[in-house]
């Protein structure tokens, strides 16, 4: 089980999350649904898997503040992050944890660096004696296969490579994680001074860069084709000739001038598919910005449905409720199936059976404007509460019905 609760931080009064594989949280703005959603993608950074217990609180701020999010704490400040048997817990007394591999996970990040101490197989036997006897005994095995080899820089790369799955399998217990924010829209502006960004230090977030510089190597993949939009992006790094969108007619239109909805959905997508990975982490901000209603619900669910067919999981914040309304159908599509094979044929003529979702894959939260949340899950009829599926519309409505009996009962 993987959990978040956060109490009197930043814009957040208290919340509480258990990250499953569909996240949705909804609700006010300047509410902390962003704030939740850089936590989760902090949590598995393997930068936080090197925090110690007993660690002061700024050990912990120089990461928030990548993030932007390097808020007061105060008092009563407390964020406690759950992955399975392990714990943190960080308030303004600084950090207490009982996961057991920071030195480990320490070392690993210099040699990421180029920083070495000591040899790599001492690195290596320093991460096997961490472990259980029989996890140690069986890696020691496999570790002597390469003492076979004779050249040392056939051996030396055999043994980093070793070093590595030893820390992805044992030692670091986080997912990859990919954070897609509300500014990637930026990136039709700034695309071709991406990798730059780190080198000529603009002052913009560091989860910013990183979502940057992964857009750059989505270039690669070119043409990128987006079948629900019928457009395919072919990228190009001449500076002079920029990207280019062509459409299904096959005409082609600049990038940088095209319409701010598909300015913000190419980078989005693009980093998306890019990051797909079995138990891999997609963290999506407003993926309904400047999109029409239809593109909404069909980019929702394209997100669902990759986010399945990868075994990954999917956590999104958003003001839309036509996003909600679209999660709201294929969890109701999940569960009428599940009644029956003759209702699961009916309904897979209506929704294909990739996209839908269990009741117990989902989260969905909404955040008040009083910093707290609640889940608006009914575990009754395991659906989506309808009150919060579109509550200013219901005012809205109330009122156009006011002025009506106004104008009817002079």
């Amino acid at each position: 089980m993987e959990k978040i609760s956060v109490t009197d931080f930043g814009p957040i009064r208290h919340a509480e999350i258990e990250i499953k594989p569909f996240c949705i949280l909804i609700g006010h703005t300047s509410s902390g649904k962003s704030t939740m959603a850089k936590l989760l993608d902090l949590f598995n950074s393997q930068e936080f898997y090197t925090i110690k217990s007993g660690n002061d609180l700024n050990v912990f701020t120089f990461h928030l503040k990548k993030y932007d999010i390097d808020f007061e704490f105060k008092e009563h400040t407390c964020i406690v992050y759950e992955n399975n048997e392990y714990t943190w817990t960080i308030t303004q007394k600084g950090i207490q944890t009982n996961y057991p591999y920071c030195e480990i996970m320490q070392d690993w990040r210099k040699q990421l660096k180029g920083k070495f101490t000591k040899s790599l197989k001492e690195y290596i036997l320093s991460a096997l004696n961490c472990l259980n006897e029989e996890i140690r005994s069986s890696e020691l095995h496999n570790l002597e296969l390469y003492e076979q080899f004779t050249e040392e820089k056939l051996k030396s790369s055999y043994y980093f490579r070793f070093y590595s799955q030893l820390i992805n399998k044992h030692i670091y217990k986080g997912n990859d994680s990919t954070y897609i924010p509300a500014e990637r829209i930026l990136m039709s502006v700034l695309s071709q001074s991406i990798f730059s960004f780190y080198d000529k230090g603009i002052n913009l977030p560091d989860c910013i860069k990183v979502f940057g510089n992964l857009y750059s190597i989505t270039k690669s993949y070119s043409p990128y084709k987006i079948d629900f939009l019928n457009l395919e992006v072919i990228y190009n790094n001449d500076t002079d000739a920029g990207d280019k969108i062509r459409l299904k007619n096959g005409e082609e239109i600049s990038f940088s001038q095209a319409s701010s909805g598909l300015q913000s959905v190419i980078p989005l997508l693009s980093v998306f598919d890019l990051g797909l990975a079995e138990d891999s982490n997609l963290i999506i901000e407003e993926p309904e910005l400047n999109l029409y209603t239809q593109v909404q619900k069909d980019l929702t669910e394209y997100l669902v449905r990759r986010t399945k067919e990868k075994k990954a999981k999917l956590f999104i914040t958003t003001h839309s409720p036509y996003i909600l309304s679209t999660i709201q159908n294929l969890l109701q599509a999940g569960n009428i199936a599940a009644e029956s094979p003759e209702k699961a044929e009916l309904v897979a003529k209506l929704v294909s059976p990739d996209k839908w979702i269990d009741y117990n894959d989902l989260t969905c939260q909404f955040f008040s404007s009083d910093g707290t949340s609640y889940s608006i899950l009914d575990d009754e009829y395991h659906t989506i509460g309808i009150n919060q599926m579109d509550d200013v519309s219901a005012e809205l409505s109330e009122i156009y019905d006011s002025l009506l009996d106004i104008k009817y009962n002079e």
